[in-house]
This record gives C-alpha cells, sequence and structure tokens, in this order.
C-alpha cells in the first residue's frame, strides 16, 4: 500500500512511551505507519506527496481543551480594548469604532481596569464624551464587567434596580453594570446574534486556528453570561468546519442535555468568579481589599445536589473553580456524589483551578478528577509584578502549581480559555515550562501532553487522535524548529509550518 502523505527527515514525536519517529505516512484520513529512517521507501509511489520535514519537529495536532468559539469569533470583529492604557486611549479607540463603522453599535473587549492609568472603569458620563448616538458596550477581559454609554443603558433597557447595577451619590446608574445584571445584559445583547453571523465570524477565525496548529477544541458555549444559542449553533453547525469541535453545554438544564444526547455538561459553570473581579473564592482576604474574600455562587448543598445528578444521569461535568475555596467545594461536591451513586469512569474536570491546594491536588487524585488548566494566565498575571500579586500578595507564589500537580499524579490538560487569552498553543506550552515560579514549572514534553495525549484522553477520544499511531486519525502538524533542542525562553516563537486535518493539508506555509 502506498501513501497519500510521506512526511520524512522528521523527529516525529509520537507523544506514546516516549518514541521519536524519523518518518510518519499518511493514508486516507489515518496514519499509515511511522517509523526509522530507510523504513518508508516502500510507501512511496507516484502519487505520493512528499513533505520534508527538514530535521524539525512532527506532533499530533493540538487539542485546546477550553476554548469559547462564538465568543472568540465575535470579538475578533470587536474593538479591542486589551493594550490601552488610560481613558484618552480608549476615547482614542472609540473615534476610530465610530469612523470605520459609522451609525453602528460598538463592542469593546478586553479592558483591564489595572492596566488603566486611572485605576477604574469608564462610567457612562466619560463614555458619553466619545460617543452619544450609537449604544456602546464594552467588556472587562474576564467579562466579569460591562459599562455601557447613556445610549446603550437605554437602549438595551436592564432594569435600573437589578443587582450589580452600579449607582453614584444620587441613586443614578452610572453605566457600570456587574454580578447579575452583567450577566442578562450580555445574554440580552448575544441572543440578538444570528447563526448567519455566527457562520460567517467562525469562518473567519478558522484559518488563524489552524496557523497555531490547533485541530480540535472543547467549545465552551451557552449558560451564565452567554447565549444558549451559541451552543446550539455549535451543535448544529460544528461539522461545517475542518477544526473537531466537542461540545461542553454550559447549562444546569441537565433534561436539555440529555435531550440533545449530548455526554457532557459543564464548561464555565461558575461556582466562583475571577481574581480580576474580586470574586474568586478565597480562603483568605484580597490583598489589595482587605475585608473581601470573594463569594461561591451556590451553597455546598446545592452543589452537592447538582454534581450527584450528574453522576446519576452519567453526564462528564465539568466545574469552572479559580479560588481555594470554590476548588474545596467543587471537590467535596464530587466526594459526596461518588458515595453516594458509586459510579465511576466519568473523568469529570474542574476548569481554570488556579489556587489548588496540595491537599485539593491530592483528593483530585483520589477522586480521578482532571485539572483543566490556562498556562497562559500565568504569562498575563503571574509573578510579583502584576495581577496575582496585586489580588493575592505573597500568596502569588501558589498559583498554577503544575508541577505538583503532574508529580501527584493528576492528569493535566490545557486551554487557552480563548479569548481571555492568546489560544496559540505555543504560549501556552512556553507559559508552562516558564513559569514565573520556578518550582511550579514543567518540562517541555508534559507541557506538550497537555495539548495533545493528556487532552485527548480528557474527551474519551484517546482511542482516535492526541498520539501519532498507526489507524489515528491523521490530525499532524510541523513545526519550524526542533522544539526539544530550541532555548526554552523561544518555545513561543515558534510556528507551525503545516497543519493536516484528518489527512487533508489544511494550512501551510
Amino acid at each position: 500500500m502506498k501513501a497519500d502523505i510521506l512526511i520524512k527527515n522528521a523527529k516525529c514525536l509520537t507523544m506514546k512511551d516516549g518514541f521519536v519517529g524519523d518518518w510518519i505516512a499518511i493514508k486516507g484520513k489515518n496514519i499509515l505507519s511511522l517509523g526509522l529512517s530507510g523504513e518508508e521507501d516502500n510507501l512511496i509511489g507516484k502519487n505520493t506527496t512528499i513533505i520534508d520535514a527538514q530535521g524539525n519537529t512532527v506532533l499530533p495536532g493540538f487539542i485546546d481543551s477550553h476554548f469559547h468559539v462564538v465568543q472568540t469569533a465575535l470579538n475578533a470583529k470587536s474593538m479591542d480594548l486589551n493594550k490601552v492604557k488610560s481613558f484618552d486611549d480608549i476615547g482614542r479607540e472609540i473615534e476610530n469604532a465610530l469612523l470605520k463603522n459609522p451609525g453602528k453599535s460598538i463592542m469593546g473587549i478586553g479592558l483591564q481596569m489595572d492596566h488603566l492609568e486611572e485605576k477604574t472603569f469608564p462610567d457612562r458620563l466619560l463614555l458619553d464624551k466619545y460617543c452619544k448616538n450609537v449604544p456602546l458596550w464594552i467588556n472587562s477581559l474576564d467579562y466579569q464587567v460591562s459599562m455601557l454609554n447613556t445610549y446603550g443603558l437605554l437602549y438595551y433597557k436592564i432594569p435600573f434596580n437589578m443587582d450589580g447595577i452600579e449607582k453614584d451619590a444620587n441613586d443614578v446608574a452610572t453605566g457600570v453594570i456587574r454580578g447579575k445584571a452583567n450577566a442578562v445584559l450580555r445574554k440580552t445583547i448575544l441572543d440578538t446574534i444570528t447563526d448567519k453571523y455566527r457562520k460567517e465570524v467562525v469562518s473567519d477565525m478558522i484559518p488563524a486556528l489552524l496557523s497555531t496548529g490547533i485541530t480540535t477544541v472543547n467549545a465552551m458555549e451557552g449558560g451564565y453570561m452567554y447565549s444558549d444559542k451559541d451552543a446550539d449553533f455549535i451543535l448544529e453547525y460544528e461539522s461545517d468546519f475542518p477544526v473537531d469541535m466537542v461540545l461542553f453545554y454550559q447549562s444546569l438544564d441537565l433534561e436539555k442535555v440529555k435531550l440533545n444526547n449530548l455526554k457532557r455538561v459543564g464548561g464555565s459553570l461558575y461556582v466562583d468568579g475571577t481574581m480580576g473581579a474580586r470574586t474568586a473564592a478565597l480562603s483568605f482576604e484580597y490583598a489589595d481589599c482587605p475585608g473581601i474574600m470573594g463569594s461561591l455562587r451556590y451553597t455546598q448543598n446545592e452543589l452537592n445536589d447538582f454534581v450527584a445528578q450528574c453522576y446519576k444521569n452519567k453526564l462528564q461535568l465539568s466545574l469552572y473553580t479559580i479560588g481555594d475555596r470554590a476548588i474545596g467545594s467543587a471537590l467535596a461536591a464530587h466526594e459526596y456524589a461518588l458515595y453516594h451513586t458509586g459510579i465511576t469512569g466519568l473523568r469529570h474536570r474542574l476548569e481554570h483551578v488556579e489556587l489548588a491546594t496540595i491537599d485539593h491536588i491530592k483528593k483530585a487524585k483520589e477522586l480521578g478528577i482532571i485539572f483543566s488548566m490556562n498556562p497562559t494566565y500565568e504569562t498575563y498575571w503571574g509573578g510579583p509584578d502584576k495581577m496575582y500579586f496585586e489580588r493575592l500578595g505573597q500568596n502569588y507564589v501558589k498559583t498554577n502549581m503544575f508541577r505538583e500537580i503532574i508529580d501527584c499524579g493528576v492528569l493535566l490538560v490545557g486551554g487557552s480559555d480563548s479569548d481571555i487569552t492568546d489560544y496559540n498553543p505555543l504560549v501556552g506550552i512556553s507559559a508552562a515550562v516558564n513559569h514565573p515560579v520556578e518550582k511550579h514549572r514543567i518540562t517541555v514534553y508534559e507541557a506538550l501532553e497537555m495539548y495533545t495525549s493528556n487532552s485527548s484522553y480528557a474527551i474519551f477520544e484517546e482511542n482516535i487522535k492526541g498520539t501519532l499511531e498507526s489507524g489515528k486519525l491523521a490530525d499532524i502538524i510541523i513545526l519550524d524548529r526542533d522544539i526539544l533542542c530550541v532555548d526554552q525562553s523561544l518555545i513561543d516563537q515558534i510556528k507551525v509550518v503545516t497543519t493536516i486535518k484528518s489527512g487533508d493539508i489544511i494550512y501551510k506555509i
């Protein structure tokens, strides 16, 4: 049998028992075989496409284990405020957006209060200086806070007495919106988007996704602060895209999940909030806001009951937990559910898990819980001079303890939380390898496992992807250098030169 595609002169990291091959052959949608130099000649036919990897790394296609597909695609078309430093910068971005699309509503994303000189979010009176005649909606980077101009405040009709509407000394809404009101506002706006537009923006995003080597995403869609229409869109249209989209329906409605024949539920099912908004549930006070420790969204009994229902319905559950108090609550709920049902093997997950203690990690190992984490958080917020330190003080050294998690035997998978952070897996791999707290660093190979073999196991797809083995899907990427030999500080500069999905070359430099 002759190969359709043969990749030669390669360092094929199979992510299986440490084996490294010199070549890999593809037939149809699957890997035909792979091996050492000299064994491949009889697979070459007159129609075989030969790719010379030039001694560089070949890997299984990357799997992003936490990706908000529709949100990322929509936000790619929005006003990006991630790098602004002041209210004046925001004003210039708004003016540019008005010039680009006159008369159209404006959505801004990525605003980080800690990056602003003013150290506060802009209110409606400030935003009105730049935009009075169309709705203007700005999101904080973590989506926990929205800001509206006066036009937007009236246009979107969020009740002024709702919890989370910030008001001034005269009891007038400032346009800064948090909590429940923020969730309602976001859902109200996102529900108005048509599937036609969703498909357009997701299609536009796909080439950039493929350029990073991502061939599978865990699509975290719907639920609190999002639109269920996003989840329904993925359910109906995911097969129209060349990237596999494994849907995690972010819903508490288990009947709806089962009605759609889904085997998993969750993603961003919020047990707590974020450190940026000081709503992540901590066991200690925030360093920059004494007296505040964040909060849990459910009582322990409520969480116990919901988790137990997921066990009974044999649904893989993925809970959002950031603070140590939230992680402890989620693990206690799993322990309760396991005790009362005896059901195992569902590969339940905790997402983010930024402040897990050693006791939490050991308990997760005992319960068989997978940690789905976001290494790039450390690049954005880690170390002694960024947000983790501002919020946590010296406790910043306890965030994202990758080394300890792996050493305790907990399965660790990697995602981007796109578009909160850059979805390029090589940026995430670099972040895990170069953690600002040295004792939490892991090896390059371990970081690669987070985005390949471990991630396929976490979605019950280890038999078809995640490693380079004969018979598995030919989801394969080629890098522009040898990732095991490059200076580790340069890993985030590595490029993907070829992406192959199910045997088709769908990206090539």
